[in-house]
């Protein structure tokens, strides 16, 4: 029996590439070039700060397909299927931003070094092969709704609570001068945080098994509604706390960016569960639009070759055209550019597809 399409996933993922391109818009060398205290910078700060979910949004779609106990699970297909499939993406896009890398810089000592341990945002894939390898495991608690909400827990309070603590702190201690009596509790609660050597949730699989939980779980209306709250006040903590603190020490402090904070963590949750909420509102399968619905699930087709592509256009339209000077206000140009370089991401994606052999390295 052919498992039911889940819609709102297809969303997540459009709305997450969308996401991860303002990110990388964002933060290219004009973010790290700029003075903190400037319109410039604040604005670029704005737009990364305000997307930081679409990560952790991606790692909970998985974990939704992936640790559903109800679906049948083999361990050989999962080896010789997907993580076969993300190692050959992983070599493949690794040689050809190597000869990208070559071809701008044209260093072939840096294009090497690219090759080897792949442009920036390739880092996803292999991540992913670390999730996937976890899932036999991970399925074992997700079959228990008790172990799976246990998991989360201890996941909030190590893999989330505490290391958003002490990132903020380290950050903060650099060059906020401390009462020595301060500092000493400080840096004792550290090292005893340290020395518990607790790593069984590790970073992202907290998002992996949230995904499941989430997409199995009905939240109540009234958790729902604090869900929101806290995800939109989280958010706005993301962009103030990071824009106050640089521009009071001068420098950039971006503790709260890492995709494990405690507030990007909300915002993930809040974002996934009021998608899923508002999709219960369609009728999918009644759409009188069917043409819609199709093209819907196309584009979420294309999401990974969207996401493999984009960053060529990233770098030739800021890097190379200097994207930025054609706008005298950043906060306008990160989303004109980004709106630009998703739609050329989706015709090179859709080109790309069409050429015998290529298809298979776009996902």
């Amino acid at each position: 029996m052919k498992t039911p399409r889940i819609y709102y996933l297809d969303i997540l993922r459009i709305v997450a590439i969308f996401a991860v391109i303002v990110i990388h818009v964002s933060s290219q060398s004009l973010y790290y070039t700029a003075n903190v205290q400037s319109f410039t910078w604040q604005s670029l700060n704005f737009w990364d700060a305000i997307m930081r979910w679409c990560v952790p949004i991606f790692i909970m779609i998985s974990g939704a397909l992936f640790l559903n106990p109800d679906k049948k699970f083999d361990l050989k297909i999962l080896f010789q299927k997907n993580i076969k499939k993300i190692l050959y993406l992983i070599i493949f896009w690794h040689i050809i931003y190597g000869v990208f890398n070559y071809i701008e810089v044209g260093d072939l000592r840096e294009a090497v070094v690219t090759t080897i341990e792949g442009y920036s945002h390739l880092w996803f894939l292999h991540m992913l092969i670390g999730l996937y390898i976890l899932v036999p495991l991970l399925r074992k608690i997700t079959e228990s709704l008790k172990l799976t909400r246990y998991f989360l827990a201890i996941a909030l309070i190590f893999t989330l609570l505490l290391p958003t603590i002490s990132e903020v702190y380290e950050n903060l201690v650099a060059y906020q001068p401390m009462p020595y009596a301060v500092k000493a509790v400080l840096d004792s609660f550290a090292i005893g945080f340290s020395r518990i050597y607790f790593n069984f949730t590790l970073g992202f699989s907290a998002y992996f098994v949230a995904g499941h939980y989430f997409n199995t779980v009905d939240v109540p209306l009234k958790w729902r509604k604090r869900l929101y709250i806290t995800g939109i006040i989280s958010t706005l903590l993301t962009i103030v706390l990071t824009g106050v603190m640089s521009y009071h020490y001068q420098v950039i402090m971006i503790p709260l960016y890492s995709y494990t904070s405690l507030t990007v963590m909300f915002t993930t949750f809040a974002i996934f569960v009021f998608v899923k909420q508002w999709s219960y509102s369609i009728d999918w399968d009644e759409l009188s639009d069917k043409k819609w619905l199709n093209r819907l699930i196309q584009l979420s087709q294309m999401i990974m070759g969207v996401y493999l592509v984009h960053f060529f256009l990233v770098t030739i339209i800021i890097k190379k055209l200097n994207g930025f000077e054609f706008f005298n206000n950043a906060l306008l140009a990160v989303p004109i550019i980004s709106i630009v370089i998703f739609a050329l991401s989706i015709i090179l994606t859709i080109i790309f597809r069409k050429i015998p052999g290529l298809k298979k390295m776009m996902m």
